[in-house]
């Protein structure tokens, strides 16, 4: 006899599941097994000793349910069938087969450890397609330092070397990249100044020795970089000025600048507030030093000094940009309770004259409301300025969403961000351009480009680092 139809099938696999009536639904299981398997693998090749066509129909049906012993096993034992029950109808003796090897028990294994998150805590953008950051990775016991870079806008990130030592429960840092391979890590870490350079896109790292004085910021033009120092209270030291080619070299000293941006850190904070400003040959550098803030500004790269008035109160941080050495911007607030007092100064004359733009809240000090002084429309505080233009200019805030403004300072709009990433979830860490049309910016939870000029923004995909 021969298997020709499904239906002859059906009644040996039947047969040889179980003489007797099979329980409801075993029938259909193994038959969808057995269907699925001839679909799936090839017919095994079986060397055996013809016994007639009959004998070979039944052999085939036997076949298949040798395919699926472990299947037929299971549902047997579940049955409590008895091995030794007698069929019905009378099958050829058919050579006994080994019995089957028992399966192996795989000890469960321990699910795998879930990946990492990096989280951002500076970023540095050279261009819109190169760029930086460093952070933190943390797991439930412990966090180490991390550097990322990444040369496709932030579709992917590579992680980079690091060996400079830093406690993490106390430092402060930056970074600053200048091309791919050309970067700069600075900051305060535990009390002592940090200055490190690499010029091969972190397979090695300079460290540049600063004494007593803490890093306050590095800030590119003219193809060097430049570091500004500043000096902590239990530390007394001179703040100078640190220059290196972009593409690396031998660090030089500028020398001391003026006592008024060389005055101790006395804010309640160890973060050094001196700023850097450079566009060609000019330079500025803000002490916003709470106590004795002050301004100073080089048109001869730095060779020689002279002070600016600050119209900015006393007890008011700080913040400076530039879109040209005459249009700078200034934006100063009295951080404390929420919304901080605040304020927005232009300049057409490179800081000796100053205007009121826009003004947030009021208290003694601050400037009372104007007719002729707008809004910035600020719950939070000013951190951060990018100076595109006499016109542009882009705010990063504690506490709010990025601000922008296309009329000089004198009204801010909130950017289009999500509020839950920056107002909502305490305000952006930072704010760049690398030109007018490409910026970014960051939260812990992740950065943030635009390519149109901040009109949309994209939240890059977020760095994951494999568990140990």
């Amino acid at each position: 006899m021969s298997v020709n139809t499904e239906e002859e099938l059906n009644r040996l696999v039947h047969q040889a599941i179980d003489s007797r009536l099979p329980g409801i639904g075993v029938e259909q299981r193994v038959l969808e097994h057995a269907r699925e398997r001839i679909t799936r693998e090839p017919a095994p090749r079986i060397t055996w000793m013809p016994l007639g066509r009959g004998v070979g129909g039944a052999f085939i049906a036997l076949a298949v349910i040798a395919l699926l012993g472990g299947a037929l096993g299971l549902t047997l034992s579940l049955r409590n069938h008895s091995t030794s029950t007698p069929a019905k109808t009378a099958l050829p003796i058919l050579p006994t087969s080994p019995p089957a090897t028992p399966p192996v028990v795989v000890p469960p294994t321990a699910a795998p450890s879930t990946a990492l998150v990096f989280t951002p805590t500076a970023v540095s953008f050279a261009t819109a397609s190169d760029g930086w950051t460093i952070g933190q990775v943390c797991n439930p016991s412990t966090c180490a330092l991390a550097v990322y870079r990444t040369t496709d806008a932030g579709t992917r990130w590579m992680p980079v070397h690091f060996s400079a030592k830093v406690d993490l429960g106390n430092a402060t840092l930056n970074i600053r990249a200048a091309s791919s391979a050309d970067v700069w890590i600075w900051g305060a870490s535990d009390g002592h100044g940090l200055l490190v350079a690499t010029h091969n896109g972190g397979v090695s790292w300079q460290s540049m020795a600063v004494g007593n004085a803490l890093v306050a910021d590095v800030e590119l033009a003219q193809g060097t970089a430049w570091a500004v120092t500043t000096c902590s209270i239990p530390k007394p030291c001179t703040a100078t000025l640190f220059s290196q080619p972009v593409g690396g070299g031998a660090w030089s000293d500028l020398g001391a600048l003026p006592a008024a941006v060389g005055a101790p850190i006395d804010n309640n904070s160890t973060i050094p507030l001196a700023q850097l400003v450079r566009i060609g040959d000019d330079a500025w550098i803000l002490d916003a030093n709470q106590q004795g803030p002050a301004l100073v500004r080089s048109q001869n790269n730095g060779r020689t000094w002279m002070s600016l008035p600050l119209p900015c109160t006393v007890g008011a941080t700080a913040i400076l940009g530039a879109s040209s050495p005459d249009h700078v911007m200034l934006a100063c607030g009295n951080e404390g309770a929420f919304p901080a007092p605040q304020e927005v100064w232009t300049s057409s004359d490179g800081g000796s004259k100053w205007i009121l733009r826009s003004r947030e809240g009021y208290n003694s000090g601050f400037s009372p409301p104007a007719a002729n002084v707008g809004s910035i429309d600020s719950g939070g505080a000013p951190i951060g300025l990018a100076v595109l233009s006499t016109t542009t200019a882009w705010m990063a805030n504690d506490r709010e969403d990025d601000l922008v403004t296309h009329d000089g300072g004198v009204t801010w709009i909130h950017a289009a961000l999500p509020p839950d990433s920056f107002g909502g979830g305490g305000g952006a860490e930072g704010i760049g351009f690398v030109d007018s049309q490409h910026g970014w910016t960051f939260v812990p939870g992740g950065i943030w480009t635009t390519s149109d000029g901040g009109t949309t923004w994209h939240l890059l995909p977020g760095i994951t680092v494999p568990a140990a």
